[in-house]
């Protein structure tokens, strides 16, 4: 089973999670999966706890992270959500400053009506099992029906190499059907109250048309025959992009109806990014790689970094400057020359997110939790300051 150098991977150490039991000299594996309906437990340090993505709602900030931890802040204090699943949770957005959703490992999917206070699973892996052996089974049988009814051997050749393609799928899900679920959804992309996107691990791409309450699986719309990983999916209106392994990219430019592979600048895997308020692409990933385009991805211009270390989420400020956070405490601060400005921030932690929470004042999310910049002295940025120096 092929696992990539994701920002998750790096920080967690790997996307699954087994315990092996030993019975008479037999090894059996055994996989624990009731962090799926288990609850996020309530605990005081959750601020210093692992969070994934940070985002504003109206008035309120949300962030997510490990153990089904959601916390939510409007005015001076963070609260905790109430939240039906404890699986790691990896990305979260919002239709409106009620409707959003949430999206975590084992296949979880989560929505929230209330602004944030509270969440219910929507979709899990089980369920991601049965709707993609469903789709991968009628996908084999129309495309037979293709090549029976085809004189092209051209077309014919092509058709077989797709059906080739979708029963190593079936494949992949009869284990999946014996071991659990394992696919982590790794990001999403709210376009409305009814219609959303999401994102995950292998190539696997959902949409739903109904607030959630049903979802297709709509992988074919990206030419990605290896199945490899779709780490972020972000954009603007009708504009919509998705990175991912193996420098991955794609865009669609009618809301993600149809997609359009782009000539990736970089061929490793790209974790992230954004597009700023003049509607510039901007991405980013393995070591130090970063890049802005002025056509929506038809062309790119690398950005001198200065560093080497992964870079996972980045945004734009007020003022018009690009945020890029990464590995060991690194901040990037990208002026309209492209000119980049290396921060650290003194936890040495692990970032994987970045908001403007006012003139200057940045908000960032990662393996440490909830870190600001200027760096604060809070109970949680000091333990994190302390723990980064060990």
């Amino acid at each position: 089973m092929r696992l990539s150098l994701t920002p998750l991977g790096v920080l967690l150490g790997a996307i699954f999670s087994t315990t092996v039991l030993a019975q008479e000299g037999d090894t059996t594996t055994i996989t624990d999966y009731e962090v799926i309906s288990a609850p996020a437990l309530s605990s005081d340090r959750i601020k210093s706890e692992v969070l994934i993505e940070v985002t504003t709602v109206g008035p309120r900030l949300v962030a997510v992270g490990a153990h089904g931890n959601i916390l939510w802040k409007e005015g001076d204090d963070w609260q905790q959500a109430d939240v039906d699943t404890s699986v790691l949770l990896t990305s979260v957005a919002f239709a409106n400053e009620q409707i959003g959703w949430g999206t975590g490992h084992h296949g979880v999917i989560i929505k929230t009506e209330d602004g944030g206070n509270s969440w219910k699973r929507q979709f899990d892996g089980f369920e991601l099992i049965k709707l993609e052996k469903n789709y991968y089974e009628k996908r084999i049988a129309k495309l037979n029906e293709q090549i029976e009814s085809s004189d092209d051997e051209e077309v014919v050749g092509e058709l077989e190499w797709q059906v080739e393609e979708a029963q190593f799928q079936i494949s992949n899900i009869e284990v999946a059907e014996e071991e659990g679920p394992s696919k982590p959804f790794l990001d999403l992309y709210a376009k409305n109250a009814r219609e959303a996107l999401a994102i995950g691990a292998y190539g696997t791409f959902l949409k739903t048309q109904d607030g959630g309450e049903s979802w297709q699986v709509i992988s074919h719309r990206l030419e990605n025959p290896n199945g490899y990983h779709l780490n972020a999916i972000f954009g603007k209106g009708d504009d919509l992009y998705i990175m991912g392994e193996s420098g991955l990219a794609f865009a669609s430019n009618d809301g993600g109806a149809s997609w359009e592979t782009l000539n990736s600048p970089y061929h490793g895997s790209l974790f992230g990014g954004h597009v700023d308020t003049e509607g510039r692409l901007w991405v980013y990933g393995l070591r130090g790689n970063a890049f802005v385009s002025e056509d929506k991805g038809q062309s790119f211009t690398t950005i001198d970094t200065g560093t080497r270390v992964n870079l996972s989420a980045g945004t734009t400020t007020e003022s018009g400057t690009q945020l890029i956070v990464g590995h060991s405490g690194t901040i990037l601060e990208v002026d309209e020359q492209l000119s980049v400005t290396n921060r650290t921030h003194p936890s040495g932690s692990v970032m994987t997110d970045i908001i403007e929470v006012s003139d200057g004042e940045w908000l960032m999310t990662g393996r440490s939790g909830l870190l600001h910049w200027p760096a604060k002295t809070t109970e949680e940025e000091a333990l994190a300051t302390q723990q980064g120096a060990q």
